[in-house]
């Protein structure tokens, strides 16, 4: 994939004080010095010059490396991505197609919830026309979803390392005698009501608007904490922090108990089905709130000359929007797909 390059972006080059635009600017000053010499030179000789490289008869840029000044990405036109770049992320949303497509046969077989197999296969055909789109008519809907994740990955994996100390103390807790799942089982409670819960409270409700109502419970319950990770930047990135670190420590105290009494095979079984796609698009939320903590910091020492640009709105919007097609994928997974996972694995253990 490509580079990381925006992190030179908003610079300007050298020490002597000039802004962004007399840095721009050096490429057409590189033009006329280069015409000022050309004149000296046919004071000399009396002849005229012609640079026989451009057959238009355009008086050509200096050569040297330094003639074009580091630029913000998006003033001008984006690059094509390279074929290595299209394959990549055509193989990611193909298979991202594909689970989806796998959860909405799950679902229809198992559970015969037709609503909820018809949502799983309209996000499927979004994965697909992703592909689709990317790979033939625009393959610069690649391009900046490669820009966006070269811009934030650093961030996204800072982000991932916080999750990890999270755990791990969270782990350390539950050996000191800490257990966090009374908390977790009332924080479920409060956001999931008796009266909404699979089956209701009477035990009429049928069993696929129970699982409807798990999906839209799944969606509705990840999709705050994945904006909050986000607008955590207005805090200078300490809400984003705690998020990161909570879930982390939440995470890793109901695992090890949980694993203690049931078996950690169970325990993964019924974790990393969803958790593969969940917690990435987390991890990107949580990115993209650093990220820009990082630049709003460039803009207040004076090394970044503008906080946004068109470019970089766009390809966080797409990156943003990405992950949250990832985090809706993650959602029916859970919902549908992870028990049928773990029952297959670990049968009679599920009850």
């Amino acid at each position: 994939m490509n580079g990381n390059r925006d992190d030179r972006d908003g610079r300007t080059e050298g020490h002597d004080g000039r802004d962004e635009a007399a840095a721009e600017g050096r490429e057409g000053y590189g033009v006329n010095r280069d015409w000022e010499h050309n004149r000296e030179e046919s004071r000399v000789d009396d002849r005229p010059t012609v640079d026989i490289g451009d057959e238009r008869g355009e008086p050509s840029s200096s050569p040297t490396p330094d003639a074009d000044p580091p630029r913000e990405r998006g003033s001008e036109p984006p690059e094509p991505p390279d074929p290595e770049t299209v394959r990549n992320w055509t193989a990611l949303t193909v298979a991202l197609a594909v689970v989806s497509l796998a959860s909405a046969a799950a679902i229809f077989v198992a559970y015969d919830a037709p609503t909820a197999a018809a949502g799983a296969v309209v996000l499927g055909a979004g994965f697909g026309a992703i592909a689709l789109v990317g790979r033939t008519a625009s393959p610069a809907v690649f391009g900046h979803l490669d820009d966006a994740w070269a811009e934030h990955r650093l961030y996204v994996w800072f982000s991932t390392g916080l999750f990890a100390v999270g755990a791990l103390l969270g782990a350390l807790l539950y050996f000191a005698g800490v257990n966090l799942i009374d908390f977790f089982l009332e924080m479920i409670m409060e956001e999931f009501g008796e009266d909404e819960l699979p089956g209701g409270t009477d035990g009429e409700l049928g069993e696929e608007a129970g699982l409807e109502l798990s999906a839209s419970f799944f969606i509705a319950n990840n999709t705050p904490p994945f904006l909050a990770a986000i607008f955590g930047a207005l805090t200078l990135g300490f809400l984003t922090f705690v998020i990161m670190v909570f879930n982390g420590v939440l995470v890793g105290n109901i695992a090890v108990f949980a694993g203690s009494e049931t078996g950690f095979g169970v325990i993964l079984a019924l974790l990393v089905p969803h958790g593969i796609f969940e917690l990435p698009a987390l991890f990107i939320a949580a990115g993209v709130g650093f990220r820009f903590v990082y630049r709003a910091g460039q803009r207040i020492a004076g090394t970044r000359d503008a906080l946004f640009t068109k470019g970089y709105l766009l390809r966080t919007t797409a990156l943003v929007v990405f992950a949250w097609l990832i985090l809706v994928l993650a959602a029916f997974v859970e919902a549908y797909v992870t028990f049928l996972i773990a029952d297959a694995l670990f049968p009679g253990q599920m009850g």
